[in-house]
């Protein structure tokens, strides 16, 4: 270990300073501690000189301490070369370690010497110092810190203690005695008052219990470990009783010599990943006689280490003594002075003992659970606590109640006398708790406290009616009280809601039924009407008719005798609120199948008197023929909210269902149809959707007969006034059953279409194109068998006026058009132009809402033909943009400007077909030749779109062409061309970064684009952010600069519950303030004559082929056209 006489002198004066300081040093400032430099001990390497690097970093610091570290540093280099030794970590070592061991009152010297050896341990390499050389140097580093220990500052004390914990690593970790003087004095410092000492010697004990790989070895280090909570912790005890006879304050232990309790108890947090399990136990049980009734500075620290051992504990671990500790943390939690974040921190460490030390064994929980809950339910009233006690509650109901012990009984819920299990003592300490929270409050309960309450409901289920029943009455009191809608009373209406789902409606009718006293005309518990209406699921139909029904009718026959009065108007509500319920009982009912035929025989005339209770009726049968139909898989997004649970159906169960159902739906079907023509226009509505639903449970032939037979009817003693109206209202019936009709009945509905299409009245026309698109979307078959008639007759006819019409003869031209692209793969798509014509031009017509209506169909149109398209080569959806792109060389500016419109909205909801069909921008840029200012307009528009749209990598293999194209128009300032190219240029060199754009700009346009540039970088974010979010504002064929949203097909609106497309379509005739879409043409450069019913000519009709490039000048361009706003 000697190198030598050691003659290490850590004084630099004048004229030994300039020697050792390199120059190229880099001053450093004064006053930088001693302990900065051996925390900077990992930024040092042991690939060179270490000497040169503190020299380097410390040699121009005027602090005392940084002088005496490099004159040690080149001391000890002086040493080595001497002894002619490498000037390695280890050579280092050996000579700091010496002089060390020499040094004896000089606290300047130790301060150097422990600095530079902290520096210098960590970079000697695993191995490379001897065991017995290790021990050595660890003896002689206590030696001088217990000698020395009160004259030497804090940093020195904790650069010995790190070389300590250092050189404990390289001790023989498998020899207990190696290791045990490094690891006492390890210890000692562990709890030492100085903090950087003490989290220092802390890390090293856990470093070295980490390393320890000898149980021995470790389970001595483990039994030091505990002797020392012992210790410690019996001092604290006995501090903490004496100050409580005493009177003083608890925080006296805070105060006192005792505070190495506390920093043992923070030692031992970071140690229990480590020790044995059977320590660990002692450990616990040493903690408890820490924890008493009173609240005492070591409560806390106490808590936090029990909490860790719990959590790193695995359940079914064994434990001594748990029951005492399990009395011990329940008596803290009934003192009610106790600090409320320790009370919850006991609560959770009484309930993670119980979870994994009495897993299986309820009845211990049992036992101290009434104290538990009383004490945390009694927190809920403050605001301050309310969020944290129910938090605590509802974990501890989901975790220790279980619902299938307190079923064990079977006659349980029969006789309540039969119940006083210990579980169901336990159940009704619980709910007394919360009975006697709710009965404390003046108003309505808070929400954290209903919350609980509602979480309990659920997981009682059925059960709750006998443990819930006060609670219940008392929310009732709650409940009849209120008035408005505020929070709490919304959040009383859940709580209830909750028992609903639980109890059922039988239930809870039983505990607080809805009455009407005859002699007052008063009613009990009405409000339950509403709260019922909305949660009700999975109950009974044989309930609602036996009790419900009577009940609505006694408050009808009330109603009827005080009719002028304002009871009696309350009255009537009250009835319509009880037939309301009528939907919820049919969510899920699990009688389907045997009280159906019952309830069919009540509706059946309540339907044909078109009573005030119709519409219910008309939802509640969608509801069980969708529920049942999708359970088989015939209906999708059947479902109701998922706050309802689960019913228990099964496809056998749905099946029977159907069975009953459709053993009705002949009469039903009848009974609507009949007052689908008397109804009201709000009726209808609800009328017809039923209708439609009925349909799919019915025979096809029964639903022909139907239909006729409505026919007839409706054909005789019609006056001439009334017959356009009877004639929609027919068309409006056929809608509802062409779902399920039978060819012939079809062909029938067919026919009576093409006589209405030729009527004048505009809303004819929108019926019967609403019912042959329904026809086209429900029969393939139709569709195909009759392709070429249908689209004749269309083509044949004037395109309407009326937007919403529109809106349905363009759906019907959706569904032909997918059609003929689907059969006509490699053949002349005639018809399929001709319809696709009528749509494009739509593109270009004045109104916007017309144009918003030609793109939702050519969006609807794509988005189908990409889902049915396997590869996009040769496939419908590749021949479908092929033939937009074959207007592209038709000889009417107004069609090639619409189908650049149109190729626009493809790429921004598909920009890969750019890269995909490598002709599509080349042919559009082409048109960038023409004169005519609205081609160019459009042909602008689609360039912002497509360097909006594509990646950054796509992106760059077009820039070369639309540089070529776009920049010639830079010049020409009317109709804003020049402000569009910059914007699109702007765009591109935020994407793609302004060299890759100048890079390919052509000579005579780099002025203008230099401007561009210079421009842009002018603005600050905010205006740049601007200029991509308002001065990008799309131009007649651009698309905002939103999210792309998942295009809606067209011809499929959006639906509430219950509505139907004639909700939509009575809407629409209306003047609609729809928006249109940023990138429809304003129109302003249509041509008025140009009618949309109208196809191109044959010289005009497109080619799917190229076409030849055609040259034009920019300087005579006198095609005049409208500026656009």
């Amino acid at each position: 270990m000697r190198l030598g006489k050691p003659c290490i002198n850590p004084t630099l004066n004048s004229e030994t300073t300039p020697s050792l300081i390199h120059p190229t040093m880099k001053p450093q400032s004064a006053g930088v501690s001693m302990e900065n430099s051996t925390d900077a001990a990992t930024s040092f390497t042991g690939d060179s000189d270490i000497c040169q690097q503190l020299l380097h970093r410390y040699g121009n610091s005027a602090a005392p301490q940084h002088r005496h570290l490099c004159a040690t540093a080149a001391a000890t280099r002086s040493i080595i070369q001497s002894e002619s030794l490498p000037l390695s970590p280890l050579s280092y070592f050996a000579a700091t370690i010496d002089a060390l061991s020499h040094t004896t009152n000089d606290v300047d010297a130790v301060s150097a010497l422990s600095s530079f050896l902290a520096i210098v341990l960590p970079l000697v390499p695993e191995k490379c110092i001897a065991t017995s050389k290790a021990v050595e140097a660890a003896e002689i580093v206590v030696r001088m810190v217990e000698s020395q220990c009160e004259g030497l500052p804090v940093s020195t004390v904790r650069a010995l203690v790190k070389c300590l914990g250092v050189l404990m690593e390289f001790c023989g970790l498998d020899d207990w005695e190696s290791v045990k003087l490094g690891f006492q004095m390890l210890m000692k410092y562990s709890v030492d008052k100085r903090p950087k000492v003490r989290k220092c010697a802390q890390d090293c004990v856990v470093k070295l219990f980490k390393s320890f790989k000898s149980p021995l070895v470790k389970k001595s280090a483990s039994k030091l470990v505990l002797t020392s909570l012992k210790t410690y912790i019996s001092l604290a005890v006995k501090t903490v009783a004496s100050g409580s006879v005493d009177g003083c304050k608890d925080e006296t232990i805070s105060k006192g010599e005792h505070l190495e309790v506390l920093h043992m108890l923070n030692l031992l947090k970071f140690l229990v990943p480590c020790l044995p399990s059977k320590v660990i136990s002692k450990a616990v049980m040493e903690l408890q006689t820490a924890i008493s009734p009173r609240f005492s500075a070591l409560t806390r620290h106490v808590f936090d280490v029990i909490d860790e051992i719990l959590r790193f504990l695995e359940a079914g671990s064994t434990i001594p003594d748990t029951e005492k500790i399990v009395m011990t943390l329940s008596t803290y939690i009934s003192r009610k002075q106790n600090p409320v974040d320790t009370i919850f921190s006991a609560t959770a460490l009484l309930d993670a003992f119980l979870t994994k030390f009495q897993i299986g064994d309820p009845t211990k929980w049992n036992d101290h659970y009434s104290l538990i809950v009383g004490s945390i339910a009694g927190l809920l009233t403050s605001e301050s606590t309310a969020t944290k006690a129910s938090n605590i509650l509802k974990e501890m109901i989901n975790h220790h109640i279980d619902v299938e012990v307190l079923l064990s009984s079977e006659t349980m819920l029969a006789d309540e006398n039969s119940v006083e299990s210990k579980e169901s003592r336990m159940m009704k300490s619980l709910c007394d708790a919360l009975l006697k929270v709710v009965s404390t409050h003046k108003g309505i309960p808070n929400e954290h406290t209903l919350a609980v309450i509602s979480v309990l409901f659920l997981k009682l289920g059925k059960s709750s009616h006998i443990y819930m029943r006060c609670v219940l009455l008392k929310l009732a009191t709650f409940m009849t009280a209120a008035s408005g809608d505020t929070s709490d009373v919304k959040h009383l209406q859940e709580c209830m809601g909750s028992a609903v789902i639980a109890m059922g409606p039988e239930k809870l009718l039983d505990v607080l039924p809805i009455s009407l006293d005859a002699n007052d005309q008063t009613c009990s518990n009405i409000w339950l009407i509403p709260v019922l209406k909305e949660y009700v699921a999975g109950s009974s139909l044989g309930f609602f008719i036996e009790n419900i029904v009577p009940l609505a009718e006694s408050f009808q026959e009330e109603s009827q005798k005080v009719k002028k009065s304002v009871n009696g108007e309350e009255l009537q509500a009250y009835a319509s609120g009880c037939w309301g319920l009528l939907p919820a009982f049919c969510r899920y009912p699990n009688d389907t199948h045997k009280k159906f035929q019952s309830l069919t025989r009540l509706l059946i005339p309540c339907i044909r008197k078109d009573a005030f209770m119709l519409e219910d009726i008309a939802i509640a049968m969608q509801l069980l023929v969708k529920q049942n139909r999708s359970f088989l898989g015939a209906e999708q997004g059947a479902d109701e909210a998922s706050k309802f649970p689960k019913p228990n159906y099964s496809k056998k169960a749905a099946t029977k269902n159907i069975k009953a159902l459709s053993s009705c739906s002949e009469e039903l079907l009848k009974a609507f149809t009949k007052v689908f023509f008397k109804a009201s226009k709000k009726k209808r509505v609800f009328v017809k959707d039923a209708i439609k639903c009925l349909t799919l449970i019915t025979e096809s032939v029964m639903i022909k007969k139907i239909f006729i037979s409505s026919l007839k009817r409706l054909q005789q003693n019609v006056s001439a006034d009334k017959v356009n109206a009877k004639r929609c209202l027919i068309l409006e019936l056929a809608s509802s059953v062409v779902g399920a009709a039978s060819l012939d009945l079809i062909d029938l509905i067919y026919n009576f279409i093409k006589q209405s299409l030729q009527e004048e009245d505009e809303n004819i026309q929108r019926e019967a194109y609403a019912t042959l698109h329904q026809i086209l979307e429900q029969s393939s078959e139709f569709c195909s068998s009759k392709f070429e008639e249908l689209t004749d007759l269309l083509l044949g006819l004037k395109s309407p006026d009326n937007v919403t019409s529109l809106r349905w003869r363009l759906s019907c031209f959706k569904n032909l058009i997918i059609h003929s692209v689907e059969i006509t793969l490699d053949g002349e798509n005639t018809y399929g132009f001709r319809m696709l014509n009528e749509v494009i031009v739509t593109l270009k017509d004045g109104k916007d809402e017309s144009r918003k209506v030609a793109y939702d169909i050519l969006l609807g149109i794509s988005s189908t033909l990409q889902k049915t398209s396997s590869t996009l080569e040769k496939g419908p959806y590749y021949e479908f943009v092929s033939m937009i792109m074959g207007y592209l060389s038709g000889s009417s500016p107004h069609i090639k400007s619409g189908a650049v419109s149109a190729l626009s909205l493809v790429v921004y909801n598909d920009s890969k077909i750019c890269t995909l069909m490598p002709d599509l921008v080349p042919s559009i840029l082409e048109l960038l030749h023409s004169k005519a200012i609205e081609v160019i307009k459009a042909v602008l528009g689609f360039i912002k779109v497509l360097v909006l749209s594509l990646q950054v990598s796509d992106l760059q293999n077009f820039l070369s062409d639309i540089l070529s194209g776009l920049l010639p128009w830079s010049s020409v300032s009317r109709h804003h061309f020049k402000s569009k190219v910059t914007v699109i240029l702007e765009i591109m060199m935020r994407k793609c970064g302004s060299a890759s754009v100048k890079s390919l700009v052509p000579a005579k346009y780099l002025d203008f684009v230099k401007d561009v540039l210079e421009n842009r970088q002018g603005k600050t974010n905010s205006q740049e952010t601007a200029t991509t979010g308002t001065d990008a504002g799309l131009s007649e064929t651009t698309p905002n600069r939103k999210p792309k949203l998942k295009p809606k097909a067209a011809g499929s609106f959006t639906k509430k519950e219950h509505s139907t497309e004639t909700r939509k379509r009575e809407r629409d005739d209306k003047n609609r303030p729809d928006k249109p879409r940023k990138f429809s043409s304003r129109g302003n450069n249509t041509t008025k004559d140009v009618k949309r019913s109208g196809f191109v000519k044959s010289s005009e009709r497109p080619s799917q082929g190229g076409f030849k490039r055609k040259s034009s000048s920019f300087k005579n361009d006198n095609s005049g056209g409208k500026r656009q706003k």
